[in-house]
């Protein structure tokens, strides 16, 4: 009868279905995605089913189906796991394993035990082995027990009081390492932690081998590297770093991972053009030149203004080399004698590196600093008096400093900022204006200020507007590091080119366009006494032709800077 008559097969499996898919939904809900897949199956077939109806061979074919399914997914799930990812922790225990043969490797074919221990090449291929090679035999490692005072602990802060611990009356051992100077070795896995569980073990084999340093056979059997300053240490584990002698020993491998960090003992001269405004036997005034840092500071140990002044002021200077500039032993003494205990007028990018603030000779003679990128007046002081009186004055406000920028955005009218600067809570090499932790805005606030903000004023002029840039000029009253920067952020309309504070889009098409990669600053005017014979000077520098560039295009068509 059903073969006879198709039309009723079809409406009478069609009622089946829907009353299969009601009670699966009324009373079993997992069976629900069986019953679609039920659902997809027979309309598939349905053609099949009204040209030659035959309920066994559907059945059969539905069976066959259901198992061919469970068993392609129990396959793939075993596949899964046999190819799981594995685990950070075996990831770099391989990979120091592999950088440890290859070391052994190559010495092997090179038969010289006296190989250097840390030239190393990386590899061509790309792969994750492309990373420093060091050589751990010529490191020595120093263990440290985590006590329970230290648990939850940032590893870069725990580490700089081990490695600064060893301190004492020599000159190398009275260089502080920094924080910085730590993630560079925690970045090279030069820094290694034993968990709590292998504590025991590897205390056990290091107190039967008596040796004076960690074989790197147990670093490799028992070690993790720590790669993030931010990792929290744990409780009873072991803290394997490397000693301080190794660190500042030239024959060792960890010497030239931080050879870019450590600063020199002395300023080396540098032939470097420089733009020069004034100059007599007291003082100099400068145009300084974008991308030029004004004194050595980490990462920027040569090529400086300090480093071009050095070889000026001894070789070419009609008004004499000043005091400073002399001889390497006296340059040290006069620059500890005046420069200590001054606080210098900042609007530079340095002015929180603590390893170069400690070390006065490397800015003899600086009075205030402006930023790597910006250009515009500098003033350097060539005698200890010189250098007291100016910064007295700028210490004291007697100093008119005038800026001009080009700014995103339409600044709007002029207007007088006063609001205080900070350093950042998250970004430790930004400042930022520091919110107002009166009662009224506590409320709002996520949580106040450990600390209050130093104050900084700033006057802001608009001289153009073009819809999209302006041209402002900002007196400043305050020498806040990043001043202009941050109250221009704060207002909304950042600097062009600025690539900390400014907005990354427009600094690109800045970059594409004109090939600018700075922010366009320039300390455009100075009015000062002279600091011996009191005489009001002002002095003026023209903007860089990159900087003009970008201002002719906002001016209307005619005008020019």
């Amino acid at each position: 009868y059903f073969q006879e008559n198709k039309i009723v097969t079809m409406a009478t499996l069609s009622i089946l279905i829907a009353v299969i898919i009601a009670s699966a939904s009324a009373f079993s809900p997992p069976l629900l995605p069986v019953a679609t897949r039920t659902i997809t199956i027979c309309g598939a077939k349905l053609n099949k089913i009204a040209s030659d109806f035959n309920l066994d061979e559907i059945l059969a074919a539905e069976k066959e189906f259901t198992n061919n399914d469970s068993d392609v997914t129990s396959s793939e799930q075993s596949q899964r796991g046999k190819s799981r990812r594995p685990r950070a922790k075996d990831k770099k225990k391989l990979k120091m394993k592999k950088q440890l043969e290859r070391q052994q490797q190559e010495k092997a074919q090179n038969g010289n035990a006296n190989a250097d221990a840390y030239a190393v090449a990386p590899e061509d291929n790309g792969s994750e082995e492309s990373d420093a090679n060091i050589d751990f035999e010529s490191i020595d490692f120093l263990t440290c027990e985590v006590a329970s005072s230290l648990d939850g602990k940032r590893i870069d802060a725990v580490l700089v009081d081990l490695l600064n611990k060893e301190q004492d009356a020599n000159t190398e051992a009275n260089i502080r390492i920094s924080r910085s100077q730590c993630g560079v070795l925690l970045s090279n896995q030069c820094v290694f932690v034993i968990s709590p569980d292998d504590a025991s073990d590897f205390l056990a084999k290091t107190n039967s081998e008596e040796a004076a340093s960690i074989s790197p056979e147990l670093i490799e059997q028992y070690c993790s590297p720590i790669e993030r300053k931010s990792h929290n240490l744990e409780a009873n584990s072991i803290l394997v770093y490397p000693s301080r002698q190794s660190l500042l020993s030239p024959s060792s491998a960890a010497m030239a991972l931080l050879s870019n960090s450590i600063p020199p003992t002395e300023i080396i001269p540098q032939n470097i053009p420089l733009d020069i405004l004034y100059e007599d036997e007291y003082m100099i005034v400068l145009n300084k030149a974008a991308g030029m840092v004004v004194h050595p500071a980490a990462g920027n140990w040569d090529n400086t203004v300090v480093n071009a002044l050095a070889h000026y002021l001894m070789n070419e200077s009609p008004y004499g080399s000043g005091e400073y500039f002399t001889k390497a032993a006296e340059n040290t003494q006069n620059s500890n004698e005046e420069v200590d205990g001054e606080e210098l007028n900042d609007d530079d990018d340095n002015m929180n590196d603590s390893v170069t603030n400690s070390i006065s000779m490397l800015r003899p003679g600086i009075v205030h600093r402006l930023d790597k990128g910006t250009t515009g007046v500098l003033v350097v002081a060539k005698t200890r008096t010189a250098l007291a009186k100016l910064s007295e004055a700028f210490a004291n406000r007697r100093v008119k400093k005038q800026y001009i920028a080009v700014a995103i955005g339409h600044t709007g009218e002029d207007q007088w900022i006063d609001k205080p600067i900070g350093r950042h809570p998250l970004h430790r090499q930004r400042m930022r204006v520091v919110p107002d932790a009166s009662p009224m805005k506590q409320i709002r606030l996520s949580a106040t200020p450990k600390k209050q903000g130093r104050p900084a004023q700033s006057y802001v002029q608009t001289l153009h507007h073009d819809g999209k840039l302006s041209i402002v000029q900002v007196q400043i009253a305050t020498g806040r590091t990043h001043q202009i920067r941050v109250h221009l952020q704060d207002h909304g309309t950042p600097i062009y080119g600025d690539d900390v504070y400014g907005f990354s889009d427009w600094n690109k098409a800045l970059s594409s366009r004109r090939g600018i990669t700075r922010p366009l600053l320039h300390a455009k005017r100075l009015e000062i006494n002279h600091p011996i014979t009191g005489e009001k000077l002002v002095f003026e520098a023209e903007p860089a032709s990159d900087m003009k560039g970008v201002m002719n295009a906002i001016l209307p068509l005619g005008e020019e800077v």
